[in-house]
């Protein structure tokens, strides 16, 4: 499918070093829509929408900023904020910037921890964009949700 200027002007925001340094594909060669359905598929299959993972990945977020660069116990989980100067704006082309804020969550129960931006709540909630496969943020929407299982579910 041939692709207008507009969207080839698009696209060179998520490669690397328009936006970010390393970009928001990774090492996906699949279009963004294709990585954007296939990742739908699999929040179908699971039962669960795009915009609730990041409503309950903000959520993280809003708690940790109480106490920033400093661990928040919320039981199940913890989790801890680093927040960088400056912004970033939306690959999709949105005016609004979003802070570089850096969330890592820890899910006692699993063992295991995940990372993510502030940007990346937005792709994923407005979206549906979970970034490409080998992307510095990815988050694995399989993976994801059976980590958040206990506060989705």
């Amino acid at each position: 499918m041939k692709q207008t200027p507009q969207e080839l002007k698009l696209l060179t925001n998520f490669k690397p070093g328009k936006i970010s340094k390393d970009g928001f594909l990774g090492n996906d060669t699949r279009h963004i829509h294709d990585i954007i359905q296939a990742d739908q598929l699999t929040l179908s299959r699971l039962g669960i929408t795009h915009e609730e993972i990041g409503n309950r990945l903000q959520f993280f977020i809003d708690r940790g900023k109480e106490g920033i660069e400093n661990e928040i116990d919320l039981g199940e989980f913890t989790v801890k904020i680093f927040w960088s100067k400056g912004m970033l704006p939306c690959p999709f082309g949105e005016a609004e910037l979003y802070y570089k804020i850096i969330a890592t969550i820890y899910n006692k129960k699993l063992n295991k921890e995940i990372k993510y931006s502030q940007l990346t709540v937005h792709l994923i909630k407005e979206h549906g964009f979970f970034q490409g496969k080998g992307s510095v943020f990815r988050l694995e929407p399989e993976e994801l949700v059976e980590f958040l299982s206990d506060w989705i579910n």
